[in-house]
């Protein structure tokens, strides 16, 4: 009878310390998660209502880093403005092509890509920059020039 006495108190002394190991560890892995904030630099894809498809190299054949941030109310939007200076900046200042750095601010879908509320959209650069990168994008390399009604066009009479 002592020994199973014994060997009662042994499980639930391991027991307890396998708890308490949980209880000490998980705190530490929230908090390491949460010191650096996630995001991508990169340039503005796709602007949906309020979210904006940010893609760190849309020439990448392999999708690269790209995510989708939700604008809100409490979304820091600035601008880069000569150096390390930023400037208020608005949603209808975001355009395609735009490099941005643009950080996530509370849960993160994990999806590809990947969804979440934005924390900030920084504007990097005004330009487009490269114009491989340019070219790339939806909105293509220049103007789009509609073709002319009916000129060059090949017509068959199938009427035979």
């Amino acid at each position: 009878m002592l020994v199973l006495v014994g060997e009662v108190v042994v499980k639930k002394l391991i027991l307890m310390a396998a708890t308490l190991t949980m209880l000490v560890a998980t705190p530490a892995a929230v908090a390491l998660a949460q010191e650096e904030p996630t995001g991508y630099v990169g340039y503005i894809t796709s602007i949906s209502g309020d979210s904006v498809l940010v893609q760190e190299d849309p020439a990448s054949e392999w999708g690269g880093g790209k995510g989708y941030f939700t604008v809100t109310g409490e979304t820091g939007l600035l601008r880069l403005v000569g150096g390390d200076a930023v400037a208020p900046a608005t949603f209808e200042e975001l355009e395609v092509g735009q490099l941005v750095e643009a950080t996530y601010s509370g849960p993160i879908l994990e999806s590809y890509p990947s969804q979440g509320g934005a924390g900030s959209i920084v504007i990097l650069e005004e330009d487009y920059g490269d114009d491989e990168v340019r070219c790339l994008l939806p909105e293509g390399c220049g103007p789009e020039v509609p073709p002319d009604e009916g000129a060059d066009a090949v017509q068959y009479d199938i009427a035979a």
